[in-house]
């Protein structure tokens, strides 16, 4: 039974006071470190769940505005068909004339009614044509296609049109091709070198 006794002092451990400090404020660290992991926890859950609403907003976002792509194509489109819908009542009715009376007086008539209605179109989707003829040549709007030597046109004055040029909205989307005045080059020399008479 003695023996037992001394057994059971041997177990005991003694623990210096610093120590059990040291070992409570390592616990209570634990403690507050265990809380700091939980609250991370929660705010990545938090931050998971508002990506995720996040990407799904995003996406039926995209969804959206596809369709209402499409929708305003869609539109465009039919807004486009009826404007051009007149051009197919006029060729038709120039067709039911020419059948009754072909003459040039007819066709002139139907294609100045097509050319009239193509214009105002045009004009409406923010269309102009460029102006060439009796304007000084501007090679941001016309394309010099011939220089013709005159001296009934000034220099660099447009005499003649070859094709329409067109502006989108203030933008070219095409130059007008035309022809430019040009002095020519002993006109040019009699200008600079006038001849003096002799008395």
């Amino acid at each position: 039974m003695k023996e037992k006794q001394e057994t059971s002092k041997e177990n005991i451990i003694h623990i210096k006071e610093h120590d059990l400090n040291r070992l409570k404020e390592q616990s209570r660290k634990l403690k507050e470190l265990e809380k700091y992991v939980e609250k991370l926890n929660v705010s990545i859950l938090d931050f998971k769940e508002r990506y995720l609403r996040t990407a799904a907003e995003f996406d039926n976002y995209k969804k959206r505005t596809e369709r209402e792509k499409q929708e305003i194509f869609r539109f465009g489109t039919e807004s486009l068909v009826m404007q051009l819908l007149p051009f197919d009542d006029i060729f038709e009715s120039v067709i039911k004339q020419m059948e009754k009376n072909l003459s040039s007086a007819t066709i002139h008539k139907g294609l100045e009614m097509l050319k009239r209605e193509l214009t105002k179109f045009l004009e409406s989707v923010g269309v102009k044509k460029i102006e060439t003829i009796g304007k000084i040549f501007d090679p941001s709007v016309h394309e010099a296609s011939e220089i013709v030597e005159t001296t009934k046109q000034k220099e660099n004055t447009i005499i003649e049109e070859i094709r329409s040029g067109y502006l989108l909205h203030g933008k070219v989307i095409r130059p007008a091709l035309v022809k430019v005045a040009k002095t020519p080059v002993d006109k040019k020399a009699n200008d600079k070198n006038p001849v003096t008479s002799k008395d």
